[in-house]
């Protein structure tokens, strides 16, 4: 299974009109590791499937290169990298039945006839459609036509399995179950996966691996656990989850003034002006006014099934907290319009340099 190196690689198109040259991907540097699942997140037009394109030889780079287990691959055509393809909408053949969509590519290989069939009752097994072999892809559902897609796309033994937004055109619930059946199907299969998607909660469900994107450029990679917990912009904390930000000043090495209360902060800070980012479930509700901590009034409260989501305005600034309570407390201690104090620990805060445009940094695009 092949460990992926882009080198310095960069893509720009020319607009319609042809007057104006745009940068789909600029100096972009990664290695993705074999036998992990790599999802490549961000928002609509950050470049992601562009990479993605590119890593699969169907469209070529303005300049850099792309390494498959340190061979230069940018040259190489799409069909002699061994690489499969799982896309958003199915890509699979209308007039064949299920067996003999997933046998298509081994045949076309010029397999021996057992072998093709071995193969293709084996992926057809995996993926939970062996009894419907004889059935046409409109008689089956959504997301048994995309399992049928990632059977034919196993069934060529690709080292490689590159994955288009393949749940964005099912609904909730059935994208839900095969975003893990995904994920079981490649670790068995032990390949190199690189899944894009601009859906936070589906990528930090199934990756290993998370590469955040935005604008053409790498924000930051890794495990959804460090990404989470320790992001290294605004960008990448607001867009992976929910995140509360504050302005500050420095007062100290580890203080910083907030609304005229000092807060501690678990870290050495280095710019007088800073913003502070902190979790909602870090928020800590105190059903009173204390004027030592912050305080402010519930606004809105939403019930997300497993918690409240509570809104509160401090100053005319919106914070996040959430709560795991029983409906009948809530009813009695937190409700809206209640004024509450509120705090959390210096460990559970981010701190970031004040940027230029804040609200270019927290903007989803």
């Amino acid at each position: 299974m092949p460990e992926i190196k882009i080198v310095n690689l960069t893509k720009k198109y020319r607009s319609i009109k042809g007057n104006e040259i745009i940068t789909a991907l600029d100096g972009v540097n990664l290695t993705i590791e074999n036998k992990k699942y790599n999802t490549l997140l961000g928002p609509s037009g950050c470049g992601k499937t562009t990479l993605l394109r590119i890593i699969g030889g169907l469209i070529e780079p303005t300049s850099g290169r792309v390494f498959f287990d340190g061979k230069d691959m940018t040259d190489v055509s799409t069909q002699d990298r061994n690489v499969g393809f799982v896309f958003q909408n199915f890509a699979i053949f209308p007039h064949l039945d299920v067996w003999h969509n997933v046998c298509y590519g081994p045949a076309v290989k010029g397999w021996p006839d057992e072998e093709i069939k071995e193969i293709t009752e084996k992926n057809l097994k995996i993926v939970g459609l062996l009894e419907r072999a004889n059935a046409l892809p409109s008689e089956l559902s959504g997301g048994m036509q995309q399992r049928l897609g990632l059977a034919r796309a196993l069934a060529t033994k690709a080292d490689l399995l590159l994955l288009d937004e393949p749940l964005s055109a099912l609904d909730t619930k059935i994208g839900t179950n095969l975003r893990y059946k995904l994920k079981e199907i490649v670790g068995e299969y032990q390949v190199t996966a690189v899944h894009v998607t601009h859906n936070q909660e589906e990528a930090m469900s199934i990756s290993d691996n998370i590469i955040l994107m935005k604008k053409g450029k790498i924000v930051q990679s890794g495990s959804p656990e460090e990404i989470y917990d320790r992001p290294r912009s605004i960008f990448a904390a607001n867009f992976l989850g929910k995140c509360n930000f504050f302005r500050a000043q420095k007062i100290s090495d580890y203080q910083v003034g907030y609304h005229g209360k000092k807060i501690k902060v678990a870290k050495k800070i280095e710019s007088e002006n800073v913003i502070l980012g902190v979790r909602p479930e870090k928020i800590h509700l105190e059903p009173k006014i204390d004027e030592r901590l912050l305080y402010g009034k519930i606004e809105l409260i939403n019930f997300l099934g497993h918690l409240f989501e509570y809104q509160i305005n401090i100053n005319g600034q919106t914070v996040l907290a959430y709560k795991r309570i029983k409906e009948a407390e809530i009813q009695e201690i937190f409700k809206i319009g209640t004024k509450v104090s509120f705090w959390f620990y210096p460990e559970d805060i981010f701190i970031f340099r004040e940027p230029k445009d804040l609200e270019e940094e927290l903007s989803p695009e």
